[in-house]
């Protein structure tokens, strides 16, 4: 009878080793097929949005405002319809937008985690953004979800009372700011290009050192009586349907304020007023967690991903509608 021959120790060890250096090899590869997809599908969602933004145009001779924002008697003061409602017929969600109630845009938020500002919109979501919660319950004010992307808004856009106003969205109507009843933007109002001009960009929720500071960072005790924590965390702004207050421009609105994936430093400054800039800055900030960049949409619905190494002042000439420069290559 024929003896089985076994595998020695040694030869099993073998066989163990080169697995192990295969399975290396082979997961940092699935996780750049990983990454790709992820940005590919990003930039599938920028398109549709540059498309809705067109048939918006088209059908009413001017893009959505940024924010029209009205004012009440009764608190909430402002609230406000943003540029995400009037895309929903064009980005097949006219089921949830086609009954907004665009005279009170607080009523929308009936209803808890069922409102309708509590939808959660796939079109509206990047697969690699890092959020937390989505909706979120943001207290008196309801429930709301969350978005990846965010309106040009130019040189900047937040706080609303510095805005430039030189982008493809701002905030209009009666409460908006810096002037009320601003003319939203129209195709012929950009006379850089639309080729040469950003529509749209993506707004990264990921920043460890962000999170940890508006925890910390409170205004003084005579302005702060509840000691309670007034700066949001980015778990809670990118509010797709953001209906009240009037900074609702930082939740659908992103600008060259910032450097491409600007994060906020570590060990930021401790004092509320001095931390305040950087908080805003971070608000205006494009960003994402796409390897080295993040996507664009442009204005005549063409997709670029432009990589974080774009000097911030090629990022302004980006954003600028009408500004007259000439856009280099980046």
């Amino acid at each position: 009878m024929t003896r089985r021959r076994a595998f020695t120790l040694i030869e099993l060890l073998v066989v163990i080793a080169i697995i192990a250096v295969l399975v290396g090899l082979l997961l940092p590869a699935v996780q750049k097929v990983r990454e790709a997809a992820a940005r590919m599908k990003c930039a599938n969602h920028l398109k549709q949005l540059g498309l809705a933004a067109h048939n918006y145009h088209d059908a009413n001779q001017s893009l959505p405002p940024g924010v029209r924002q009205l004012t009440f008697a009764a608190a909430p003061k402002t609230r406000g319809v943003t540029l995400f409602v009037y895309l929903g017929p064009y980005l097949e969600q006219g089921n949830l937008t086609g009954n907004w109630d665009f005279a009170d845009p607080l009523k929308n938020t009936a209803g808890g985690q069922a409102a309708k500002t509590a939808a959660v919109v796939p079109v509206l979501l990047c697969p690699a953004d890092v959020i937390p919660a989505n909706p979120v319950d943001t207290g008196t004010n309801g429930w709301y979800a969350l978005g990846s992307y965010g309106g040009n808004g130019g040189s900047r856009c937040y706080d609303p009372k510095v805005a430039t106003n030189d982008g493809m969205f701002f905030v209009t109507g009666p409460g908006g700011e810096p002037v009320p009843n601003a003319a939203p933007v129209r195709f012929g109002d950009v006379t850089d290009g639309l080729s040469n001009t950003a529509l749209f960009g993506e707004r990264s929720h990921l920043d460890p050192n962000h999170t940890a500071a508006v925890a910390a960072v409170l205004p003084p005790s005579g302005q702060n009586p509840g000691g309670v924590q007034v700066l949001n965390p980015l778990g809670v702004i990118g509010l797709w349907a953001n209906s009240t207050g009037r900074q609702a421009a930082g939740d659908v609105l992103l600008s060259a304020a910032a450097p491409l994936n600007y994060r906020v430093p570590s060990n930021p400054p401790t004092s509320f007023n001095a931390f305040v800039p950087i908080h805003d800055t971070r608000i205006n900030a494009f960003g994402s967690q796409h390897p080295g960049g993040a996507n664009f949409a442009l204005g005549d619905g063409s997709v670029r991903f432009v990589r974080d190494s774009v000097p911030q002042p090629t990022l302004r000439l980006l954003c600028a509608r009408n500004d007259g420069q000439v856009l280099p290559e980046f």
